[in-house]
């Protein structure tokens, strides 16, 4: 038996053994749904968790052990680069590139392997008896990962090593072949997994196959050639699918490019369609889909349009807040049924959630800052942002209008950011209403916000209508354009 080292490495058990305590995590957001297609005892919300996966893992060990059908994760590559996501200002079109990772190994392969290593033995505890993962890798390590996904969960569970190929971007160098495709590794938990043969994971026929089909009222049949006795032969082949059982090379999807309607400005984002092949062929309806190293939050979505459950993850609050965009947004994007149309839902109820209160207290990102100024914590600068809201009543009938947005420490903020700010409102990217907050959790009752494609912010809130009087808690949340949260609260009596 082939024994895997290096240094630093931790037994199994020891991995699992350290799990077995109870990560408390914290509400951050609730966007609740009046219909839900999931009919569980206890109203099931998807899971949108702010924190390091490992600690993630750890809050869902107890209750989800077993449980997930799915996991497809994009980690890092061990690539030794910086990854980039766009942070747009206001109207105007502009834009910063902000570092969403650093895909650096300062103590070189054995830390990248120990920290990987950890964590696909913590995915395949929670991994249902049925379920399986895929894990989305590049030629800088995948040949490491295969090795030990055979020692975690055997070289006879290996499915697949897919191979992604899309066109590449333009090369500099001439000294070697040009690289243009991603690995993607497919492992079941067991012999005993959900794997779909339908229509809608299949691939296109190819060009030559296309001019050859033909119609009649049977059907799509194309001819077939032979001989008998040197006669030459023909016969009609009814298919009965319009395309072919994907290989293992899957070379007809493309990647993502500025002008698709997916885009989210993220460097490393990868399309809908690769991950609809990938849930639709691993898993059914209702099933739950794990991604803990959720970036853009592909897999999220598409679990979403699919009807399966989700959980996901990241360290980064601008990736949560960009997938708590993306899944609002979800009515105006793709059907990935049919591609054409409009998907024209909203999203199932979900929560964001944070698995330490530490990580609320953000640094402001470097490309913001003057220079000289280093990365400043919060509580480092003079306060926090605030704003300023009008309340519009009439007798039960509220609105609110968004008036101010203050940046105290706005001496700290590069002269090439507060040249693109027009007017107060181009800090800010996102605010939200909860016009009866209890309890300390924060419902999104109304929200505006700006997408890669719509930058108008609304400053005015719809009208909303009390059905009883009493006294009130309205709360109201913005997120401006560093990724810092601020809440309010305002008492309402309703007579």
């Amino acid at each position: 038996m082939v024994v895997l080292k290096w240094g630093g490495k931790q037994k199994i058990n020891d991995i699992i053994l350290e799990m077995q305590e109870t990560t408390p995590y914290h509400n951050l957001d609730v966007y609740n749904t009046k219909k839900s297609l999931f009919k569980l005892k206890d109203e099931w919300k998807n899971l949108l968790i702010f924190g390091e996966n490992k600690l993630v893992m750890k809050s869902l060990f107890k209750k989800f052990k077993n449980r997930i059908n799915l996991i497809y994760i994009d980690p890092p590559f061990a690539t030794g680069g910086e990854f980039n996501h766009k942070i747009q200002i206001g109207e105007s079109g502009n834009y910063l590139d902000n570092i969403a990772y650093k895909d650096k190994w300062n103590e070189g392969i054995d830390s990248y392997l120990n920290f990987l290593y950890e964590r696909l033995v913590l995915m395949k505890e929670l991994l249902s008896h049925n379920g399986s993962i895929y894990i989305h890798l590049d030629w800088h390590i995948s040949h490491y990962i295969k090795l030990i996904m055979d020692e975690i969960f055997g070289s006879k569970n290996f499915r697949n090593e897919i191979i992604w190929a899309y066109p590449a971007a333009s090369v500099k160098t001439r000294r070697f072949f040009i690289r243009s495709y991603d690995t993607i590794l497919f492992y079941s938990k067991s012999d005993d997994y959900i794997f779909n043969d339908i229509p809608q994971i299949y691939q296109e026929f190819s060009d030559r196959v296309k001019k050859a089909l033909k119609k009649d009222e049977k059907g799509t049949f194309y001819y077939r050639g032979g001989s008998h006795n040197g006669k030459k032969l023909s016969r009609k082949v009814y298919i009965e699918k319009e395309g072919v059982f994907p290989r293992d090379l899957w070379n007809d999807i493309p990647y993502i490019r500025a002008n698709t309607p997916e885009y989210q400005g993220f460097s490393t984002q990868k399309p809908e369609r690769l991950l609809r092949r990938i849930i639709l062929a691993s898993s059914n309806k209702g099933d739950l889909i794990a991604d803990f190293f959720c970036g853009s939050g592909t897999t999220l979505t598409v679990a979403e349009k699919l009807g399966r459950k989700w959980i996901g993850c990241d360290s980064k609050i601008y990736s949560i807040h960009m997938i708590r965009k993306r899944m609002l947004n979800l009515n105006q994007s793709n059907d990935l049924l049919n591609w054409k149309k409009r998907y024209s839902k909203y999203p199932n109820s979900f929560k964001i959630l944070s698995v330490d209160k530490k990580d609320e207290i953000r640094s402001i990102p470097k490309i913001f800052l003057r220079k000289g100024v280093k990365d400043k914590k919060l509580i480092d600068l003079k306060g926090t942002p605030d704003f300023d809201v009008k309340i519009h009543q009439n007798n039960n009938k509220v609105k609110l209008e968004l008036i101010d947005y203050k940046i105290p420490f706005v001496d700290f903020v590069a002269v090439k950011i507060k040249e693109n700010i027009r007017t107060y409102s181009d800090w800010i990217d996102y605010w939200a209403i909860d016009f009866d907050c209890k309890n300390n959790i924060f419902e999104n009752t109304w929200y505006s916000y700006r997408t890669p494609k719509k930058r108008k912010l609304t400053l005015e809130s719809i009208i909303y209508q009390y059905s009883k009087s009493g006294n009130y808690e309205i709360s109201v949340k913005t997120i401006d354009i560093f990724g810092i949260e601020t809440k309010k609260s305002y008492k309402l009596k309703v007579i």
